[in-house]
């Protein structure tokens, strides 16, 4: 089933609005709902899940078709866990909301030490060269992998507005994906530039999941081999599988239907 394209006419004086996109669903699975969703990736086909709340803080592997947590490393009880990331050395990058630490694991769990940054820490994403960060605001942070100094930051958006609330990042491809806090949507970005090229409107997802305010869209995973882009929110009971927009794919090739559960 093709992305349902919205556009929307520009104000008179404005920059012109970016499509809005109503993607597909092509599978569901089950997601544990005890996960306060901060940070979502794969490695390979393994599921890596970071989760926030002081005190409840982890690391998780995840089985994808299942959603249980295979294995879960607890953060000390100060700290919020936040944004995920994997580096070009398969290194666990996590993020801390406000304790200004992000915390390098190796890909079997082994903490390798910890990085310290101005700032807050919300979403973490990596871009074959550097990590980059959100903080809540309408900027990005571009970080080197060695010691996590900056490099530079943008700002993102949509025609001539900031996009305030930046949140849970992936990189795909050469844009960059971004949650909204306590929104349903997913800004597409241009890296070179902070423009918001489309939205991707997930508004119907999950509608079993009460609608506070904390129960945001967050999380953002991208399967590269395949394709295949997955998205869930904080203590949803579901992960779904959604049809990525045509600018995503290397090739402009659609990835086939999952079966869902």
């Amino acid at each position: 089933m093709a992305l349902a394209l919205l556009v929307g006419a520009p104000t008179a004086g404005a920059a012109e609005s970016p499509p809005v996109s109503r993607p597909a669903v092509l599978a569901s699975f089950p997601h544990a709902q005890d996960a306060f969703t901060q940070g979502l990736v794969f490695l390979g086909e393994q599921l890596l899940e970071s989760t926030g709340q002081r005190g409840a803080s982890e690391l998780r592997w995840v089985d994808l078709a299942t959603g249980r947590v295979e294995r879960a490393i607890a953060l000390p009880p100060r700290w919020f866990g936040e944004g995920l990331a994997i580096d070009g050395q398969h290194r666990f990058i996590q993020l801390t909301w406000q304790a200004g630490q992000a915390i390098v694991w190796s890909r079997h769990g082994r903490k390798l030490g910890q990085w310290t940054y101005d700032g807050e820490g919300w979403g973490l994403t990596y871009d074959g060269e550097h990590l980059i960060r959100s903080d809540g605001s309408a900027r990005l942070h571009w970080h080197s992998t060695t010691d996590f100094r900056p490099v530079h930051d943008l700002e993102v958006t949509d025609g001539d507005r900031p996009v305030r609330n930046l949140n849970e990042l992936e990189w795909v491809n050469g844009y960059v994906l971004a949650n909204v806090w306590q929104t349903r949507r997913v800004a597409v970005i241009e890296p070179a530039t902070g423009r918001v090229v489309e939205w991707l409107d997930l508004s119907e997802l999950d509608p079993h999941t009460t609608r506070r305010a904390e129960n945001t869209l967050n999380g953002i995973a991208w399967l590269d081999d395949s394709q295949r882009l997955f998205v869930t929110g904080k203590r949803w009971g579901r992960l779904y599988e959604i049809e990525p927009p045509q600018r995503l794919l290397r090739g402009g090739a659609t990835p086939a239907p999952q079966a869902a559960d």
